[in-house]
């Protein structure tokens, strides 16, 4: 069963037999950000490193989510407790 699984995921990071799947904090940061609507631009000057440095957090992060977008790793993040909704306080929410 495992070997059909393999087949599947994007990345070696995604273990979908245990369901754990975890983010560093700064791949959850950067789509606390993306959730909020901002690019990688905006997110890399919040954060002070390069755009280029933010799309690789989410890139990443996708891959260990097993998604291919920005908007899918949100949602699958957020339904996986790993980033706070709007609104609420939580990691990677700024002052």
């Amino acid at each position: 069963m495992r070997a059909l699984h393999e087949d599947r995921l994007a990345s070696p990071a995604v273990d979908l037999d245990d369901d754990v799947v975890t983010l560093s904090p700064r791949q959850a940061e950067c789509l606390f950000w993306v959730q909020q609507g901002k690019s990688s631009r905006d997110i890399g000057t919040i954060l002070g490193v390069s755009h280029r440095i933010v799309e690789r957090h989410v890139f990443r992060a996708c891959a260990k989510l097993g998604v291919r977008t920005r908007l899918q790793a949100v949602l699958r993040a957020r339904s996986l407790g790993l980033i706070a909704e709007p609104g609420r306080t939580g990691a990677g929410r700024a002052s």
